[in-house]
């Protein structure tokens, strides 16, 4: 794959794809804890609603932006730019709620990299859909 002569489109597609992978590296990251104590995405079952959930729409959603980058045919039933889009913005709404929600103590540096990484990969998937479409 040569860099120099992606147009613009394939470069957002690349930079969702690897926004995606930023959310997946923060699940492992400490999302919330006071000093020394924290917890990531995986530690504790209640307080990361379905992480698995989380890390297979990501995947999926990088997955499509890759091979849309590369030219290669998506066999889905609706535009596959807007299933991207779909699959990232759910964990990114609920990191967003999670944020807002005061009832974890301590917000820590993975919950706030999550949370750009997702809104990050979502605002580029819509935009390269929008491209596709028109």
């Amino acid at each position: 794959m040569d860099f120099a002569n992606m147009t613009m489109t394939q470069k957002k597609m690349l930079g969702g794809a690897a926004a995606c992978l930023l959310f997946i590296i923060s699940l492992w990251m400490p999302w919330f804890g006071e000093g020394d104590f924290s917890v990531n995405a995986w530690e504790k079952g209640s307080l990361v609603p379905s992480t698995w959930i989380w890390l297979i729409f990501a995947l999926a959603a990088g997955g499509i932006l890759v091979m849309g980058a590369l030219d290669r045919e998506i066999p889905l039933p609706i535009p596959p730019f807007a299933t991207a889009f779909y699959l990232i913005s759910i964990p990114f709404f609920v990191t967003v709620a999670m944020l807002l929600d005061g009832d974890y103590p301590g917000k820590k540096i993975g919950l706030f990299i999550g949370l750009i990484a997702s809104g990050a990969a979502a605002v580029l998937a819509m935009m390269v859909g929008r491209e596709a479409e028109g």
